[in-house]
């Protein structure tokens, strides 16, 4: 059954009844009409002769069909290129015509909304313990993950800044045996050297000026957990030293305390520069180097993994929808392309800021071109579309399915949650045997 709202006003009663099957509103006004259809979700406007309404409609809701009726027929092919489905002249002599429109679109919404439930699979299927990617590179990371979470004592990941290195530290966690203990976080650059040292191995009374009580440090906080020490690179030469110690025998010292202690944390680093120049520049310890890395994580740009945009804009769609209470569907077919053409120097984390922005500041149930930054929306002269990396994922899983269900389409339909018509439409598209 489609949600239908009408704004006829001439022959309304004789054309609803052709489309009673269907939920159908009705609305006269153009400005309430338009705040409507954004507040409320159809699939089908009826209109009658206001042709410029029709750019205003698809900008409110993209995906709503627009069916146009009029008295002058010439007004057809103006109405089609502004967006209309279809145009039926006034008075309507062809009711048989118009109810075959409506349920040539009834399909199209079917199939619009199995392919939505497959897009939903593949975001679940594509999510690792919270992080999305379905990248040949980031799946080879998710295995890597797995293979080491039970028995790593460190672990050093490497990437730029924004492609998530905290995410998969707390990710390993969850798949390790100390899952249930502290992730304490340490930002080795955010501290000069007179506080690294006491943040990270606590301080006695009286050992420094301002040190008015003994105080634990975070390796003490993060007990049988893990303790994530962001930027590595930029940790004092002097403290080096200290962190060594802790890797290569469990051990520390407080400042101002003699009595060593026992550190039983595994240690997760992360970092954003090339350990090895810093190294040979002489900013980095290689002993320490070689301890922190036997188990590396080397993290790709964003850039180099496109075809997860269109996994990710989903994933963060459905997060800021839920936590700003608005209905956001989707994003519309320029924005989605602006979207894939940028080079996302901040990579993942840039992205979400991105979406975050254009969630709270878009005014329609669709993320559009005007809702991104210029410096995005500018990149839109390319006509790369971000839909084609979807369609591959879609390919690959329905294949996938098919495979498992040794081709039975019945079953493999019941298993993706869509019509068996709905399956071989998909096999017909994708030009599977």
């Amino acid at each position: 059954m489609l949600k239908i709202i009408s704004s006829l006003q001439t022959q309304q009663e004789d054309i609803l009844n052709q489309l009673k099957d269907h939920q159908i509103d009705i609305c006269h006004e153009d400005k309430s009409l338009i705040e409507t259809i954004t507040k409320k979700s159809y699939d089908v406007i009826l209109l009658e002769s206001k042709i410029d309404s029709i750019e205003k409609i698809k900008t409110a809701d993209p995906r709503i069909e627009v069916i146009l009726f009029g008295i002058n027929g010439i007004v057809a092919v103006e109405a089609i290129k502004n967006g209309a489905s279809a145009f039926f002249p006034l008075p309507l002599n062809d009711p048989e015509s118009l109810k075959k429109t409506v349920d040539t679109i009834n399909e199209e919404v079917k199939l619009r909304i199995e392919t939505a439930e497959l897009e939903k699979q593949l975001n679940a299927k594509y999510t690792f313990k919270g992080i999305v990617g379905k990248n040949p590179k980031m799946l080879e990371i998710f295995n890597f993950m797995r293979r080491i979470a039970p028995y790593f004592q460190t672990v050093t990941i490497i990437g730029e800044t924004g492609t998530g290195k905290e995410g998969i530290a707390k990710a390993i966690q969850l798949l390790s045996p100390v899952a249930k203990y502290p992730f304490i976080t340490c930002n080795s650059g955010s501290l000069g050297k007179e506080l690294i040292e006491s943040e990270l191995f606590g301080h006695k009374k009286g050992s420094f000026t301002g040190a008015i009580a003994d105080k634990s440090g975070l390796f003490a906080a993060a007990g049988e957990g893990i303790i994530f020490l962001d930027e590595i690179g930029e940790l004092p030469l002097q403290i080096q030293p200290h962190l060594l110690r802790v890797l290569q025998d469990g051990e520390y010292r407080q400042v101002g305390s003699n009595q060593t202690m026992k550190a039983n944390c595994k240690v997760i680093a992360a970092t954003n520069c090339d350990l090895l120049e810093e190294v040979k520049n002489g900013r980095f310890r290689e002993d320490l180097y070689y301890r922190l890395t036997p188990l590396t994580i080397i993290l790709p740009p964003l850039r180099e993994r496109k075809d997860d945009i269109s996994l990710l804009c989903r994933h963060f769609l459905e997060k800021f929808s839920k936590k700003t209470g608005k209905q956001i569907f989707g994003i519309s077919r320029p924005a989605q392309t602006a979207l894939f053409n940028y080079d996302w120097p901040g990579n993942v984390r840039t992205l979400e800021n991105v979406l975050e922005r254009a969630t709270m500041l878009t005014s329609e149930s669709f993320i559009r071109l005007e809702d991104l930054p210029a410096y995005i929306s500018e990149t839109n002269n390319k006509k790369t579309p971000l839909q084609a990396s979807l369609d591959d994922i879609m390919k690959k899983h329905i294949i996938e399915v098919l495979h498992a269900c040794s081709g039975n389409r019945s079953k493999a339909a019941e298993k993706l949650k869509i019509s068996r018509r709905a399956l071989l439409r998909k096999i017909e598209k994708y030009s599977l045997s």
